[in-house]
C-alpha cells in the first residue's frame, strides 16, 4: 500500500477515503495506470508463501538476530531486483515496466506483493516487514529513505534488545544496519505506524490496561467500517480441504465466508480517547450465543494467585470462587541444583524467537537441550529473586505432556531457561506446513488434542493451580513420536516489563478468550477457550482468523461475540466439544478432565466390525 495512505489515516476525517479491496480490484488499469495497490495475500500468494518458508529456514539456521536481519534483507533485495549503491533511481523504469505488465496480466491495479520482481523502497520495506512478522522479528516501517526523497519513501526499523532500533538497508548494502537519522527518527515519520503492526514499540506496563486497549481496538475497527454479519468471520472450510473426516449431518454454521486474501488496512497512529464502556455496550448488540465459536512470541502466563484482584493467599476454583491457597512465601522454593553454568552450554542454531527472547538448540552434558535466552537481562535484585522463584516452580512440574524443565542460567547477562529439546518444533508449524495432511492423519491429530488436554489438566490440578493464559499452538511442542507437550507456562513475571512483539499488542488474540480480551476477571476457563481454538486448528488445518489483523480479532471476538466457523459436517462430537469450549460464560466451559473424557472414545481403537471396517473414526 502506498505509504501516503498511512499519513492520511492519521486524520480522523480522512480515514473513510480508504477504498475496499473489492473496489480497488474493479478499477480498470487501462483507465488509471497511476493507481498502485500492493496486496499481502497470505492465503493465495504462492510466491509469498515460498518466501516465508525460506525465511523460516533462515531463522532456524542463524544464531543471532543480526544474522537473521542480514539474510532476510538480502533475500528481499534479491527478490526485488537486486542492489544499487547509487540509489533506487535505476530501478524506477524497470519497476514501472514490471508493474504495468502485472496489471495487464491480472486485469487489476491490485498486485500481490510476492509477484513483484522489481521493487522500490516502499515495496521492499513492506515485504521485509511481512516476512519479519512471520518469524516474530520485531520490526516496523517508517517513512523516509536515504536513497530517495519521494513523499512515499519508506524504510524498515528492526529492534535489538530492549531499546535499540536500527535502520535496515534494503537497497545499497542489503542487511547493513545503522542508527536512524533525524529524518527517520523525527516526529514526522516515527509517529506514523506501519499498517502491519500496532503503535510503535514501547515498554509494556506491568499492569496492562487491556480493557482500554480492547475498547480502542473496537473503536478503531468501527471507524474503518469493518463489517461482520450475524455469523462469525471464521475460515470457510471446503469439503475437499477439511482436516478431519466430515459428517453428512448438517450443523449450524458459525461463521461467514471470509476472503482468502488479506487487505492491508491502515492504522491510525493517534486515536482519540476511547468511548466509555457503556457507550460501547450500546454499540455491541445481541452478541452471538455461546454455542458459536474460535495467532504470533509468548505472553501473560500466570499463577492463579497472581491474577489481578485476587489475594496472594487465595486461588480461584473451577467455578470462579475464591478458595484458600498456599501463602506465597511457601512457594519460594530453594533453587539449589538448578543452576547451570553458562559455560557448560554449547549453543547451536537458533530455533525460535518470541517476546521473551530467543530459543537455541544447544548441547549440555552431551545431550540436546533447548535454551531460551531472555531478552531482559538487566534485572534488579528483586527481579532476580522472582526469576529464581519461577525457576523453582517449573522444576517441580513433572508430566509426560509438559516440556521437561532441566535448569536455568541464573546469573546476568545470560539469564536463560533450559528445557528438553523436541525435534519436531511447534505444533503450529507442523500443522501449517505443506503436506501436513499426509503426515498427520485424523487419529494422530485427535491424539495430539488429547495430549494437550492431559498436560493442561495437570497444570490446573497443581496446588496452587497454574493458569497458562497463553495457550496456543506455537506454545505446544512436538517430539519425534508426535507427542505434544505444553511449554511456556512459567514466564509471566519475566515478561511484564518487556517489549511487546511486533505482531500483537498484548497477547495473541487469535487464541485468547473474550473475557481476557476485555480484561474482565478470568480463571482457568480462559485456557479451555484457547484449547477450543487449538482443537479447531487440528480439525481444519487452518490458521485461526487468518484474514484479520489482531485489532480486528479483538473487536470481533471480544466485543462482537464472533467465533470461528466450524465445518457444518464435522463429526458432531468434535463440533460439540469445540462449541462447549467457546461458551461465552466461562463457567459453562468444561474442565480439562471433562474434555479428556469426551476425547477418549474418539481415540480408542474401534471394536473390529467387518461391515464397518472402512468407516473413519470421526464420522
Amino acid at each position: 500500500m502506498d505509504p501516503y495512505m498511512w499519513t492520511i489515516c492519521t486524520d480522523l476525517h480522512e480515514h473513510g477515503r480508504i477504498p475496499s479491496i473489492e473496489s480497488l480490484r474493479s478499477v480498470d488499469p487501462s483507465f488509471d495506470s497511476s493507481l498502485e495497490v500492493s496486496l499481502v495475500d497470505l492465503q493465495s500468494d504462492r510466491i509469498l508463501k515460498e518466501l516465508q518458508n525460506r525465511v523460516h529456514n533462515i531463522s532456524c539456521s542463524c544464531i543471532t538476530p543480526e544474522e537473521v536481519v542480514d539474510q532476510l534483507a538480502k533475500l528481499v533485495c534479491n527478490h526485488m531486483g537486486g542492489s544499487a549503491t547509487s540509489g533506487e533511481d535505476c530501478f524506477v523504469s524497470f519497476w514501472k515496466e514490471c508493474s504495468d505488465d502485472l496489471k495487464y496480466c491480472l486485469g487489476s491495479v491490485v498486485i500481490p506483493i510476492g509477484s513483484l520482481s522489481v521493487g522500490l523502497c516502499r515495496h521492499r520495506a513492506l515485504l521485509f516487514k511481512v516476512l519479519a512478522d512471520s518469524i516474530d522479528l520485531p520490526c516496523r516501517i517508517a517513512r523516509g529513505c536515504k536513497y530517495c526523497k519521494r513523499f512515499d519513501a519508506s524504510s524498515c526499523l528492526v529492534r535489538f534488545g530492549l531499546n535499540r532500533e536500527c535502520l535496515v538497508d534494503l537497497i545499497g548494502k542489503p542487511g547493513y544496519l545503522s542508527e536512524p537519522d533525524s529524518l527517520l527518527n523525527g516526529p514526522s515519520s516515527i509517529s506514523i505506524s506501519s499498517p502491519l503492526r500496532f503503535p510503535r514499540l514501547k515498554p509494556a506496563e506491568p499492569d496492562i490496561d487491556f480493557r482500554s486497549l480492547a475498547k480502542q481496538y473496537f473503536s478503531y475497527s468501527q471507524s474503518f467500517n469493518i463489517v461482520f454479519d450475524d455469523a462469525s468471520a471464521g475460515a470457510t472450510i471446503n469439503e475437499e480441504n477439511a482436516g478431519f473426516s466430515l459428517h453428512d449431518k448438517q450443523h449450524d454454521k458459525m461463521g461467514t465466508e471470509r476472503n482468502n486474501s488479506m487487505q492491508i488496512s491502515s492504522e491510525i497512529s493517534k486515536l482519540p480517547p476511547p468511548p466509555k464502556f457503556a457507550q460501547i455496550k450500546k454499540i455491541v448488540k445481541d452478541p452471538i450465543p455461546f454455542k458459536h465459536i474460535p495467532p504470533i512470541g509468548l505472553r501473560d502466563i500466570s499463577m492463579l494467585g497472581s491474577i489481578p484482584d485476587v489475594g496472594k493467599d487465595s486461588r480461584i476454583s473451577e467455578y470462579g470462587q475464591l478458595v484458600p491457597g498456599k501463602p506465597e512465601r511457601e512457594l519460594a522454593l530453594d533453587v539449589d541444583g538448578l543452576d547451570i553454568p553458562w559455560s557448560d552450554l554449547i549453543l547451536k542454531e537458533r530455533i525460535g524467537a518470541g517476546s521473551f527472547g530467543t530459543v537455541h538448540r544447544a548441547e549440555w552434558n552431551d545431550s540436546d537441550v533447548a535454551v531460551k535466552i531472555l531478552m531482559e537481562q538487566d534485572l534488579h535484585a528483586e527481579r532476580i529473586k522472582e526469576f529464581r522463584r519461577e525457576v523453582a516452580i517449573m522444576k517441580r512440574l513433572r508430566h509426560p505432556n509438559i516440556v521437561l524443565f532441566m535448569g536455568a542460567v541464573t546469573q546476568p547477562p545470560n539469564l536463560s531457561i533450559v528445557t528438553e529439546y523436541l525435534s519436531r518444533g511447534s505444533l503450529y508449524r507442523l500443522l501449517h506446513k505443506p503436506g501436513a495432511r499426509e503426515v498427520l492423519d485424523e487419529k494422530r491429530r485427535l491424539n495430539m488434542a488429547y495430549d494437550v488436554a492431559k498436560g493442561m489438566n495437570y497444570l490446573h490440578r497443581c496446588n496452587p493451580p497454574i493458569v497458562h493464559r497463553d495457550l496456543k499452538s506455537p506454545n505446544l511442542l512436538v517430539d519425534k513420536k508426535y507427542t505434544v507437550k505444553v511449554c511456556d507456562f512459567g514466564l509471566s513475571r519475566l515478561k511484564e516489563n518487556t517489549f511487546l512483539p511486533s505482531k500483537s499488542a498484548a497477547g495473541t488474540p487469535e487464541w485468547m478468550a473474550p473475557e481476557v480480551l476485555r480484561d474482565e476477571p478470568s480463571n482457568e476457563k480462559s485456557d479451555v477457550y484457547s484449547f477450543g481454538v487449538i482443537l479447531w486448528e487440528l480439525a481444519t488445518l487452518q490458521q485461526p482468523w487468518g484474514n484479520l489483523n489482531p485489532a480486528q480479532v479483538v473487536a470481533a471476538v471480544g466485543f462482537k461475540g464472533k467465533r470461528l466457523e466450524i465445518p457444518h459436517d464435522l463429526n458432531p462430537l468434535v463440533a460439540a466439544l469445540i462449541e462447549a469450549c467457546w461458551a461465552n460464560e466461562p463457567w459453562k466451559r468444561p474442565s480439562f478432565s471433562s474434555i479428556m473424557e469426551s476425547l477418549r472414545p474418539l481415540i480408542k481403537p474401534p471394536t473390529p466390525q467387518p461391515s464397518d471396517s472402512n468407516i473413519s473414526l470421526l464420522t
